[in-house]
């Protein structure tokens, strides 16, 4: 890697014309390994690509898994890279797929694909196939940069990355921090539907320990006064409050907002909309 690199260098420097060609980085078959690490917010499944940095699937809680390229040494130009499920050398019946683009940024994440990609990523290492991403290089227009994922031991990662997988929480904490509580029209009673959603909510909560704030907004629809509405607002907050405390979450923890009928997120002209309007956000924020 380091003589074509090397002479990549030279050439331009002495003004040779290069003919279209891919530098690329990929770990010699023997020295393939994975590696397998996650908690109950994130399950990490890494692959270290020699001389580039590495490859990794991350799961995080109540999500698909994602996939990106991390950098140690990226000579990939920002821009769209095109992503490949090539065959290996030895599979000659096997064709190239190509997966679609994904935007290489400055930094050490230089990639990240997308949940679909991801997906077909991991489906093509199942059936032997290895993720390639190829982007044109810093130093050359002509030249473009390969990396290549290899699919060596990945049905033994994939066992332990499922396992890991298995112990994640149901939601992670941007979903719980866009948790909506429901009411019906006039009413702050929870619904059952309303505590089924706070007790997945509250799952995370126990859990993450950097927890410190749970904000409440409460609103409702311009049903009636605003005074009456504001009130309302109020008592809807503090019936999520309640609840909460009720299955041991600290009293501190809450700040809370009485917002009436001030901003709605739909038209209160119609049923719709005005079920819309009537409830209470949830927002977390950590120390």
């Amino acid at each position: 890697m380091e003589i074509v690199v090397r002479r990549m260098y030279c050439a331009l420097l002495l003004g040779v014309a290069l003919p279209v060609q891919a530098i690329t980085f990929q770990t010699r078959m023997e020295e393939v390994e994975w590696t397998v690490e996650g908690d109950q917010f994130e399950c990490r499944m890494a692959q270290p690509v020699s001389g580039y940095g590495q490859a990794v699937f991350v799961r995080r809680a109540g999500e698909r898994p994602v996939f990106q390229l991390e950098a140690t040494s990226n000579l990939m130009q920002p821009g769209q890279a095109q992503l490949f499920n090539d065959p290996p050398p030895w599979r000659h019946n096997l064709r190239a797929s190509v997966l679609g683009a994904a935007l290489v940024e400055n930094g050490p994440v230089t990639l990240r694909a997308s949940q679909q990609q991801a997906g077909q990523m991991l489906a093509g290492l199942a059936s032997g196939m290895h993720p390639t991403i190829q982007r044109a290089a810093w130093a050359s227009a002509v030249e473009s940069v390969r990396v290549v994922v290899s699919s060596v031991g990945y049905q033994q990662a994939w066992t332990e990355f499922q396992t890991c997988a298995g112990g994640l929480l149901p939601l992670n904490f941007d979903q719980v921090s866009r948790s909506v509580v429901s009411f019906a029209s006039g009413g702050s009673r929870l619904t059952d539907e309303a505590k089924a959603l706070l007790d997945t909510a509250l799952v995370y909560i126990k859990a993450d320990e950097d927890i410190g704030v749970i904000q409440l907004d409460g609103h409702s629809d311009n049903l009636g006064d605003r005074l009456t509405n504001r009130e309302l607002s109020r008592q809807r907050a503090l019936a999520v409050r309640d609840y909460l405390m009720e299955q041991g979450v600290e009293e501190d923890l809450f700040t809370m907002r009485f917002h009436g009928e001030s901003y709605p997120v739909a038209t209160n002209a119609s049923n719709s909309g005005r079920q819309q309007n009537r409830r209470v956000t949830l927002r977390l924020e950590k120390n």
